[in-house]
């Protein structure tokens, strides 16, 4: 990644111009969350999430649409996107969701980091707070809810019922509500990609 020996911009350059960017976790998760409303057009998505990153959103306001979601794309390939990892083996589901755990997060990054992340609230990039958030150790709780949503259920023995009745009520107890959507135009596609980031 060469987080720790590259210099870190957070401008971004495009058709010749520069734009600042602040791309600090809780923008990116407040992008996230208006990506899911359904009830907004693309268009507006693209002009909210242009106003949220960019410190001086007037920059674009008269650009013309197709113009705003490149200058989007590449604020989200330069600021946001990081190498996927690969999916947890045999876990179709989600095992975290930013908005949903966000308490779980909270009280993991305090532990593990001492962060408090309200605190860090428009100044923790968001490149920052995922290599953090992979860096948890497996005595937080967001990663022992993720190990629960991602056990597999042993197959049934007449020694086990037990055992397999714990992880059910563990798993049924943590479950993430099922997320519908699906079809939504734009750029959508790009921030379905952003819980997969943090394996």
């Amino acid at each position: 990644m060469g987080m720790i020996t590259e210099r870190f911009f957070t401008d971004v350059i495009w058709e010749g111009h520069r734009y600042p960017v602040n791309a600090a976790f809780n923008h990116v998760l407040l992008i996230q969350k208006l990506y899911r409303d359904e009830r907004l057009s693309s268009q507006d998505k693209v002009e909210q999430a242009l106003e949220i990153l960019l410190k001086r959103p007037r920059q674009c306001r008269r650009m013309r649409a197709e113009k705003r979601i490149g200058l989007l794309e590449q604020i989200f390939s330069e600021q946001i996107s990081m190498p996927q990892k690969p999916p947890v083996k045999g876990s179709s589901q989600p095992l975290v969701d930013f908005e949903l755990d966000g308490e779980y997060i909270y009280a993991s990054f305090l532990k593990d980091y001492g962060i408090d992340l309200i605190e860090e609230q428009g100044r923790l990039h968001w490149k920052r707070f995922i290599a953090l958030f992979q860096g948890l150790s497996d005595e937080t709780k967001i990663r022992q809810v993720m190990h629960i949503r991602g056990m597999e259920i042993p197959a049934p023995t007449k020694y086990n019922q037990k055992e397999i009745q714990n992880i059910m009520e563990l798993k049924s107890y943590y479950a993430l509500p099922v997320s519908g959507g699906g079809g939504q135009e734009g750029l959508d596609r790009l921030f379905k990609t952003l819980e997969g980031m943090a394996g």
